[in-house]
């Protein structure tokens, strides 16, 4: 098995258990739609995670494991753009339950779902060289836009309902940002002046 069918593999299980917990709802002959969006979430946010951080982190940390995973950046972030493409999935299929539909106010989750989308098309050789200069930056604006998702998504939930998960999940978007800050003042902090 291959690092990235893994991955796959440990995608299929975390959304397994997603709609496992869905189905555990008030009524157990019905999918709980509303639980299997978070649940969607949450497997999709744990993915994004490492995914967010790896480059931070390996500028500290020089594990083997983290040596390892840096180039499979890639692969990782396809399975990340999978399982959240799967939430989404979700979220559709809570509004077809609902008889409901988008409405304005979701126009900036729709626009970074769009961005995740030209990141999932975009990750691959041909992609990259087509792009040029402009893969970078469009990947870069992409995984901020999903970081902001998350982060305000969870930083919503923690002040509506002040629940434990809510609190973690908010405490691990804050601790992925401020790693990814503390790593990029330490590359742009100047070394030691040398002696004369």
């Amino acid at each position: 098995m291959t690092g990235f069918q893994g991955l796959l593999a440990l995608l299929a299980l975390g959304l397994c258990a997603a709609t496992g917990g869905a189905l555990l709802g008030s009524d157990p002959a019905a999918l709980d739609y509303e639980r299997l969006t978070r649940y969607t979430a949450r497997v999709s946010f744990l993915f994004f995670l490492p995914v967010f951080t790896l480059s931070a982190l390996s500028h500290f940390v020089r594990h083997p494991v983290v040596i390892a995973l840096r180039p499979r950046r890639r692969q990782m972030g396809i399975t990340f753009g999978i399982a959240h493409l799967c939430h989404f999935g979700a979220i559709l299929l809570l509004h077809r339950h609902n008889g409901t539909w988008f409405t304005a106010e979701d126009s900036a989750a729709l626009f970074i779902y769009a961005l995740l989308g030209i990141q999932v098309a975009t990750s691959n050789t041909p992609a990259a060289r087509a792009l040029g200069k402009l893969w970078r930056p469009t990947h870069w604006v992409a995984s901020y836009a999903l970081f902001v998702g998350f982060f305000t998504t969870y930083l919503g939930r923690l002040q509506e309902s002040g629940a434990p998960v809510f609190l973690l999940l908010f405490s691990l978007a804050s601790a992925a940002w401020a790693l990814r800050v503390a790593a990029f003042f330490s590359k742009r902090r100047p070394g030691p002046l040398s002696a004369t």
